[in-house]
């Protein structure tokens, strides 16, 4: 891998997907060259390289802040999110929505979503995901009712067992 970051940047922007993934082989890129990845239209770079290394923490974050659904769809798919950028979902309805099709989120960051009451975020994550049992007690207890009626529709009569 290229030593310096102006040379892991140019290789990351500016050359071939050849050189590119010659220059991957060697090792991870910097925290600024993996930033460089997400504004790449193309992102057949972004797999090559999401297939090999999670991203560094700092752009993870950067890539749940984004709007890149075709970003979102491959890395979710290959990783999951750091604990405290799983936190981070519950704020990007499309971002969690993505990242619930491929994976739960832990208890503190199911319970910090009913607890905020923000519907869209909840109907996206509910739509893919169960709740676990502490978050779906505070939902129950606390949510209007059209979506509990929303959530048993889905879930059925075990999801009213669990109450």
């Amino acid at each position: 891998m290229e030593k310096s970051l102006n040379g892991q940047i140019a290789v990351t922007g500016y050359h071939s997907l050849q050189e590119f993934k010659q220059q991957i082989k060697e090792g991870k890129l910097k925290t600024k060259a993996q930033f460089q990845l997400l504004s790449l239209r193309d992102t057949t770079k972004f797999e090559y390289y999401v297939k090999r290394y999670p991203l560094d923490f700092a752009v993870e974050r950067k890539l749940i802040e984004g709007n890149r659904k075709d970003l979102f769809c491959i890395y979710f798919r290959l990783h999951r999110c750091r604990a405290a950028n799983e936190s981070l979902l519950i704020h990007y309805p499309k971002a969690l929505s993505i990242y619930a099709k491929f994976h739960s989120l832990p208890e503190a960051a199911q319970m910090e979503m009913v607890q905020q009451k923000k519907l869209q975020t909840a109907v996206k994550y509910i739509k893919r995901r169960r709740l676990c049992d502490k978050a779906l007690a505070f939902f129950r207890d606390h949510a209007d009712k059209p979506l509990i009626v929303f959530y048993d529709r889905l879930y059925g009569a075990s999801a009213m067992a669990e109450a």
